[in-house]
């Protein structure tokens, strides 16, 4: 015998409101982590890529794609490195599926960034001895977190997002800013006090 219409409209709400909650909720990006290697001119990157192909790209001065030149590069699948055919500049193929691909690129005047055609959840994580956290010498891309991880390195995390930007320095860099940030400090005081106090003279 079969039920009524109104005690099918249950059923099919409930699964029409799953339905939507199902799309609504954004797919997890996929994950890059990067190290920076010790004396910050080189560092170690693992991508997780799905489909046929994958680009090396870094911005160029006015935002154009330049080809990035890597090194140590493979493809690695579920049972191991997987073979792959360059398919013109920074553009690698291989067959249809899932796999992280590994590879070295430099890392010019302590200025890292990594760029994706779609968003990604980045890493960085940066040696002991840099550092990130001082607005006035060094940079991350908005949304970034940064953490201090095992053995005093920094980590700077992003939950998405297609160009991950990061400007470092040595602490000699922070020292050197302290010492002319005081230096001028004192010039300033120097030429502003004798007015402060010529200005005093008057008024009294």
């Amino acid at each position: 015998m079969r039920a009524p219409p109104r005690d099918r409209r249950g059923p099919a709400l409930v699964a029409l409101c799953l339905a939507l909650i199902l799309t609504c909720i954004p797919a997890a990006a996929e994950e890059a982590t990067f190290r920076v290697l010790p004396g910050g001119t080189a560092y170690e990157a693992s991508v997780q890529v799905t489909g046929t192909e994958h680009t090396f790209w870094t911005p160029g001065m006015m935002g154009e794609r330049v080809p990035l030149q890597v090194e140590e590069l493979k493809v690695l699948g579920p049972s191991g490195p997987v073979e792959y055919q360059e398919a013109g500049r920074g553009v690698i193929t291989f067959p249809d599926g899932n796999y992280t691909v590994t590879y070295q690129a430099p890392v010019r005047d302590n200025h890292f960034v990594a760029a994706f055609n779609t968003p990604y959840a980045v890493t960085i994580t940066l040696p002991e001895g840099f550092d990130v956290r001082n607005p006035l010498i060094g940079m991350i891309s908005p949304g970034g977190v940064v953490s201090t991880g095992p053995n005093e390195t920094t980590e700077i995390a992003w939950d998405q997002i297609a160009v991950a930007e990061v400007r470092f320095y040595t602490p000699d860099r922070e020292i050197l800013l302290t010492a002319f940030g005081t230096i001028w400090l004192v010039v300033a005081l120097v030429l502003i006090l004798p007015f402060l106090l010529s200005r005093r003279r008057k008024d009294g």
